[in-house]
């Protein structure tokens, strides 16, 4: 399937607890608290700006693009559309069998960066803006679960981007692309998908806007039922851009090698064999020894069903009688649900299955083993690892196609947790708990597997981030 990185990927992509300095440290955050894409964790615990604990969000997978923030690789093919050549900032959006994606550069000797802020002057009904929770920094329209947010990058952030963001980007279907117009002397491209879900009648547009002279890129992204033709377009048209006097310095070449440096370390290494443990081990954070939480899995097992007189429902983290009753039969198993073949690399009709699911429960362990206590983010990650026999591990994804069965497990998260502290903001902040010095927690957890996909099913911990990196401790579920 195409590869959609996530806020959470980008984050790690741009962001390493060892090597990264303070000052790129310090744009990254800026450029992801614009996104309205993080938060800070619950009690605002600060471990330092390497480390700071924050609650990603996991965002509905419906068609969803990455932001020009991950568009930063360099994809040869035939140009659908070319900007023309700027001392400051080239861009183009060249084709390759059947895709598009994003080529950006820019001349950081060219032109100082100068601060971009940009704010809408027409805004679709229904659509009210956030100032925190869970749609934070975007515009949300309650009644539709519609969404719109507006990012914009200065020269800065995009050259810090192309610069380290590794070798891939997200490919845009090339029947997405609609047309491209000039607002302003700006060339603005134009987007639209439905949603990849059958059960979801949501339609994304988004819009491009590309600023020669000052270096800067704005997208506009727009979701929801029965949008009207040219309805981020409306958007972009009336936005408030303003370029500021005061200017913002490039990365230099020695925090981009830094960067780069742990990205390499982190993406390119194999599964370290040392990082898989079983049932019964105990398990301490290998990426930062100071942390004294050490996690145990007790007992890994599938189950057809989980009983409510077991599995109370104020423990799902989705509700359970408006999202999960639905999909379960009378006695307690999962209906078959439609999928896209994990054997295929897009998300076509064509390539639709029929899957039956199980549950996956598991036991866990949580000691503080410090001297004082500590806010953690304490939930294991659900990931697929296929091997080919000979040691090597490669990480793959199942992408249903009912948004109704996807909402059971977000990104890997479980449905089910038993020890939850943190349920404001619709259990926004429920992965973390409090353990007190000496303490441990005993959590039960669930996840949604699919039946073939059970030999590949492995528990990953201390991994905010889905997985990302191989450098995360893992427990095979089925042996």
């Amino acid at each position: 399937m195409k590869k959609e990185f996530s806020q959470e990927e980008m984050e790690q992509i741009l962001k390493n607890d060892a090597v990264i300095p303070a000052s790129v440290d310090e744009k990254i955050k800026e450029t992801y608290e614009r996104l309205g894409l993080t938060a800070a964790s619950p009690g605002g615990q600060d471990k330092g700006s390497a480390s700071e604990k924050t609650r990603p969000f996991r965002m509905k997978k419906k068609k969803v693009w990455v932001t020009i923030a991950a568009a930063a690789a360099l994809t040869a093919g035939l140009g659908i559309t070319a900007f023309a050549v700027n001392q400051l900032l080239k861009v183009d959006l060249p084709e390759k069998d059947g895709t598009l994606a994003y080529n950006v550069s820019v001349d950081p000797e060219a032109k100082k960066a100068h601060v971009v802020t940009s704010s809408p002057t027409y805004v679709p009904e229904g659509y009210e803006y956030h100032e925190d929770g869970p749609y934070g920094g975007k515009w949300h329209n309650d009644t539709t679960d519609g969404s719109m947010s507006i990012i914009t990058h200065n020269a800065a952030d995009l050259y810090l981007m192309t610069q380290t963001g590794g070798g891939t980007t997200s490919q845009i279907d090339k029947n997405d692309y609609i047309k491209t117009v000039e607002i302003g002397g700006m060339n603005v491209d134009v987007f639209s998908s439905d949603s990849i879900y059958t059960d979801d009648d949501t339609i994304r547009q988004d819009v491009v806007l590309t600023n020669e002279e000052y270096g800067y890129m704005i997208q506009v992204s727009l979701d929801g039922p029965d949008l009207a033709d040219d309805e981020a377009l409306k958007v972009a048209e009336g936005l408030d851009i303003q370029v500021s006097d005061e200017t913002v310095p490039y990365a230099d070449d020695e925090e981009i090698a830094k960067i780069k440096d742990g990205q390499t370390a982190d993406f390119d290494s194999a599964y370290d064999s040392s990082l898989f443990y079983n049932v019964g081990d105990v398990i301490t954070d290998p990426q930062d020894k100071e942390n004294k939480t050490e996690f145990k899995v007790t007992d890994v097992r599938l189950a057809d069903s989980l009983p409510l007189d077991q599995f109370p429902k104020e423990n799902y983290v989705p509700d359970y009688d408006s999202t999960v009753a639905p999909l379960l039969n009378e006695d307690g198993t999962l209906k078959s649900h439609e999928r896209y073949s994990p054997a295929s690399d897009s998300l076509s009709k064509e390539d639709l299955e029929t899957a039956d699911s199980k549950f996956i429960i598991a036991t866990v362990e949580i000691t503080n083993t410090g001297d004082s206590s500590t806010k953690e983010y304490i939930t294991p990650m659900l990931e697929y690892l296929s091997t080919d026999g000979d040691g090597s591990y490669t990480r793959f994804s199942v992408q249903s196609a009912s948004a109704a069965y996807q909402a059971l497990s977000v990104d890997g998260e479980p449905l089910y947790q038993s020890v939850q502290q943190y349920t404001d903001n619709q259990k926004q902040h429920v992965r973390f708990a409090e353990i007190g010095a000496g303490e441990t927690l005993e959590c039960t957890f669930a996840w949604v597997v699919d039946d073939d996909c059970t030999d590949n099913a492995y528990l990953s911990f201390f991994d905010m981030y889905g997985g990302m990196t191989n450098s995360y401790p893992r427990v095979k579920v089925a042996e």
